[in-house]
């Protein structure tokens, strides 16, 4: 029971690599990928919907690298690793969503990654104590 709180770092951990990579994976897609005789990137909802998930992911990676900061020093407690947990998977959840939507049908095939993100993204809300038990382990600490 002591380690729950860096297991559950340590799967936020995972769920920032996994929104950085998506988000490498897209925009790598989208600058290459035409429709009605453009690149997807020359879209401004293209760049919009990146850079908000962009700015979101750094901000999530922000707090995670705190929470191990917060875990080098021993301070890391219950109630901020389930933050970590909760908040980063679900922003991963809805990163990997919406690059999958700018692969438009390809993102559905096994050979592109978003594809394979998108299938593996969802266990991270349920091991380690589903999102559900995290909001409870935060609303105790309040």
């Amino acid at each position: 029971m002591g380690e729950l709180p860096q297991e559950r770092l340590v799967i936020a951990m995972n769920a920032i690599s996994g929104i950085e990579k998506a988000l490498d994976v897209t925009v790598e897609y989208v600058k290459n990928r035409k429709a009605f005789g453009k690149t997807i990137w020359d879209f401004q909802n293209t760049q919009f919907v990146l850079a908000d998930l962009k700015a979101r992911g750094t901000a999530a990676r922000v707090f995670v690298n705190d929470c191990i900061a917060k875990l080098l020093e021993g301070k890391l407690d219950v109630s901020t690793a389930s933050m970590a947990k909760y908040w980063v998977t679900e922003l991963q959840s809805e990163v990997v969503d919406k690059c999958l939507q700018f692969h438009g049908g390809a993102g559905y095939i096994n050979d592109y990654a978003i594809a394979r993100m998108y299938r593996d993204t969802r266990i991270a809300r349920i091991y380690g104590g589903s999102n559900e038990i995290m909001k409870m382990l935060i609303a105790r600490s309040m």
